[in-house]
């Protein structure tokens, strides 16, 4: 295996989690996540590796701050402010509880596949599934439309209910037909929203 987690970063150890500098303590994860522009620099990006254990740190650009490209970083991911929350739940993986198995080596994958990502999300509510399933998708494939040759994909799917295998196909398919590179690596996960009538499709893709 190319990559070995240590045994104490299962049960209830987050895979990801949002550090900020003003913690008086850093709690263990597997993937340290940090907004770049709360004044972060080497000395304090190392310090938190060392005392939240994380095999490797990610950070958050949420406006046109600049981070000095450090080996200690393996990437940088593009987000809103109001979207922090969701890049940290979807690099979560451990919490995700459905059919679609994925974990932390998988996101160390993602991120050898370039330096720079960006995070794009779709929505939508109503009673039928089917519709929102396909309003949802649509309306990410849209927003995908100018990553058609990425090399790497994440997609993280939030469903009321544990989603069935002709709808992962269909979102899949419609993905993956827009991709101009045979050779991108796509990753997915599944998890559950307890919002109603709800349907989400969240991604994360390298910027070329």
């Amino acid at each position: 295996m190319k990559y070995q987690i240590d045994d104490s970063y299962i049960d209830d150890t987050p895979s990801a989690f949002l550090y900020q500098r003003i913690m008086d303590c850093y709690p263990k994860s597997a993937i340290g996540c940090f907004i770049i522009n709360d004044d972060w620099n080497e000395h304090a990006l190392l310090e938190l590796k060392e005392k939240s254990e994380a095999w490797f740190l990610v950070g958050l650009q949420t406006d046109s701050s600049e981070l000095e490209r450090l080996d200690i970083i393996e990437g940088v991911i593009r987000c809103q402010p109001d979207e922090v929350k969701d890049v940290t739940a979807l690099l979560d993986v451990n919490a995700a509880s459905t059919i679609i198995g994925i974990d932390v080596v998988d996101i160390k994958s993602l991120f050898e596949c370039g330096n720079s990502f960006q995070f794009i999300q779709a929505s939508a509510t109503g009673e039928s599934e089917t519709d929102l399933i396909k309003v949802t998708t649509h309306n990410l494939v849209d927003q995908l439309s100018t990553a058609r040759n990425t090399k790497a994909l994440f997609i993280g799917i939030e469903s009321v209910q544990s989603l069935p295998l002709e709808a992962f196909a269909y979102i899949s398919e419609a993905v993956e037909s827009l991709l101009s590179n045979d050779d991108a690596s796509i990753y997915y996960r599944s998890s559950m929203t307890d919002e109603p009538n709800s349907f989400y499709l969240k991604a994360i893709y390298a910027l070329a």
